[in-house]
């Protein structure tokens, strides 16, 4: 199983793979009078994976940007507690040439995806 499942489709092996967590506070959440916050947390623990890959062919490059160009997306990956599967969406994506020689072209290509 590759580590990373886009819609059915297995992406090549990330160079970098991160998976921070977030909560989602509501409007509400302020600081009072005396500087101390005022919580409303209203969602724990939203998925985000930090991605890039270094030095990819063409034909990966386009395995990648075609699996990511829905709105919405079934991702697999690992997690702690084994391999989730979240329904995400992805950031602006960074794509720059790492390596030209002779017509072979080398992408570095990043971006993050994020849960709804």
């Amino acid at each position: 199983m590759a580590i990373l499942n886009i819609d059915g489709v297995d992406m090549p092996a990330p160079s970098s793979f991160r998976n921070p967590q977030s909560d989602l506070d509501s409007s509400d959440t302020k600081r009072n009078e005396l500087g101390i916050l005022q919580r409303d947390r209203i969602r724990q623990g939203i998925n985000k994976i930090e991605l890039e890959w270094k030095a990819i062919t063409d034909a990966q490059l386009s395995t990648i940007l075609d699996a990511i160009e829905p709105s919405s997306i079934e991702v697999t990956y690992p997690s702690p507690s084994g391999y989730v599967t979240k329904t995400m969406y992805v950031g602006n994506r960074n794509i720059d040439i790492a390596k030209y020689k002779e017509g072979d072209i080398r992408w570095n290509v990043a971006f993050n995806l994020t849960e709804y």
